[in-house]
């Protein structure tokens, strides 16, 4: 089954004028947007603009395929893919502007975009969660409060977009990109809301819903497109906004958040008839949990976890699995308040997880990737499943 590597080769010939931007060239656009193009394509302050493939050759000019961009993003296929694109009839002329790269620890904001351009079109993708842990803890807040940093920031970016062009707009994102895409696209001035073409979000998280009740704009989430795999988990966090479609993925669980794994069919990816049943559990599971936990004990749990993984020094997803005896040690070292919170989450947890259905015990597994001769970094995530032997 084909991919968006495949796409990229069969679809090289024909230009977005020659055939309208689809559902598999936004994906192509958002994944680019995980790569580190500081000091390669012009910045938001600059009014430069320069091709896709000029970005390409400059990037490649710095790094190879090995580039590491983060323990579980799959940098070399992204990396092969602006390759690819920078070839290519269809991409090779686009331009890209407006490079925006924010991480903060003061404010746990970690938040990137970045801008393609052809004709009287213009899409804002926005990056998703990087290998920064700030990055993962601003995801956690997601389930504190409504916006987090980078959701705001979102706002602001494509609304300068917008006065700096009078391009017709489409937004997206992958991952927490995709749930920044849609928070974007319904908190916009009218006025720019009106330029909007579509809004993509590709596997992003949804929204709790104490902000759903506050925040509906029917005329906008009919523009809105959510495209999950079968297994998704993060896609699966909270509750969507606008139209939900079912990809197929050729791998399992948590894998399958990673795009490069989601079947194509010509223009459009290969549907799924529903989601799979781990998916639906999990979906069910964490919106129990957290609305049964009080906000002041999610806010404590949350707080918790973060102080225990960051009291070993590391900064990054991958500075933690480098170093995981280092990383074990600082665990039990942590604090007993801050150990008794997290032990008492997970309790709840589990007790939420009994009560919805399945007696299983919640377990934490490792998984590779299977589609790819070469393995995806390891991957977390959280399975009511027994690991295959």
């Amino acid at each position: 089954m084909s991919n968006i590597l495949d796409y990229v080769k069969w679809r090289s010939d024909i230009t977005l004028d020659m055939m309208p931007l689809n559902e598999i060239d936004s994906l192509i656009f958002t994944e680019l947007c995980y790569l580190p193009f500081e000091h390669l394509i012009p910045s938001l302050g600059s009014k430069k603009k320069i091709t896709l493939s000029e970005a390409a050759d400059r990037f490649l000019d710095i790094y190879d395929e090995n580039k590491s961009i983060g323990a579980i993003i799959p940098g070399q296929f992204i990396i092969r893919l602006l390759r690819y694109v920078g070839k290519t009839l269809r991409f090779s002329d686009v331009k890209v502007w407006g490079y925006v790269n924010d991480v903060s620890t003061d404010t746990e904001k970690q938040f990137s975009a970045m801008c393609f351009s052809w004709g009287r079109n213009t899409f804002i993708a926005f990056r998703g969660t990087d290998d920064t842990l700030i990055g993962w803890k601003e995801d956690l807040n997601m389930a504190l409060y409504t916006p987090i940093p980078a959701q705001t920031d979102g706002v602001n970016y494509a609304e300068r977009i917008a006065t700096l062009t009078k391009d017709k707009l489409y937004i997206g994102g992958h991952s927490k990109g995709g749930n920044v895409a849609v928070y974007t696209a319904l908190n916009m001035q009218p006025k720019y809301k009106k330029r909007l073409v579509a809004v993509y979000n590709f596997d992003g998280p949804g929204f709790t819903n104490e902000y759903l009740d506050s925040a509906s704009d029917p005329g906008v989430e009919n523009r809105i497109y959510n495209f999950l795999p079968s297994g998704s988990v993060i896609g699966r966090i909270f509750d969507s906004v606008g139209e939900v479609t079912v990809v197929k993925s050729y791998s399992k669980g948590i894998q399958q958040h990673d795009a490069f794994s989601w079947c194509v069919m010509g223009t459009e990816f290969v549907g799924a008839k529903k989601f799979d049943k781990n998916s639906d559990e999990f979906h069910d599971l964490l919106k129990s949990w957290v609305y049964n936990m009080p906000k002041e004990d999610r806010h404590k749990f949350v707080e918790a976890f973060y102080r225990i993984v960051t009291s070993t020094n590391a900064s990054t997803l991958s500075d933690i699995l480098v170093t995981k005896m280092k990383f074990a040690m600082g665990i039990i070292s942590a604090s007993g308040e801050d150990k008794k919170v997290v032990f008492e989450g997970i309790k709840q947890l589990i007790k939420e997880k009994n009560a919805i259905k399945d007696p299983q015990k919640v377990k934490l597994h490792i998984f590779k990737d299977k589609y790819d001769d070469t393995p995806m970094e390891s991957a977390f995530f959280l399975t009511g499943k027994k690991k295959n032997k």
